[in-house]
């Protein structure tokens, strides 16, 4: 099986997205919330701000299922896979030690 690529992943939140945005309880603070901007902030959380270069997507994409399934659940709360590739998965030159 190929691995996912970004637009699989894209296109899984958006699915995940319109699927959730009926069942988001309200938030303190927001007139609305917003579905989207929800799984891709948890997608963040979770993998860092640089996951499209860093993130094994596959487990992103378990997240987003985990997200689905969860709406309304603090991001913390979840317990699944998080693997963030080595340099040479990722096909870097070098690594810069930071």
């Amino acid at each position: 099986m190929a691995a996912p690529t970004i637009a699989q992943v894209n296109a899984r939140v958006r699915e995940v997205a319109d699927h959730i945005q009926p069942l988001l309880a309200p938030h303190p603070g927001l007139a609305r919330r917003n579905a989207h901007a929800h799984a891709w902030l948890g997608i963040k959380t979770i993998f860092g701000d640089h996951w499209r270069e860093r993130a094994d997507l596959a487990t992103v994409l378990v997240f987003v299922e985990w997200l689905d399934a969860h709406p309304n659940d603090d991001y913390e709360a979840y317990d699944g896979p998080v693997r963030h590739l080595q340099a040479d998965e990722r096909g870097l030159l070098f690594e810069t030690g930071d």
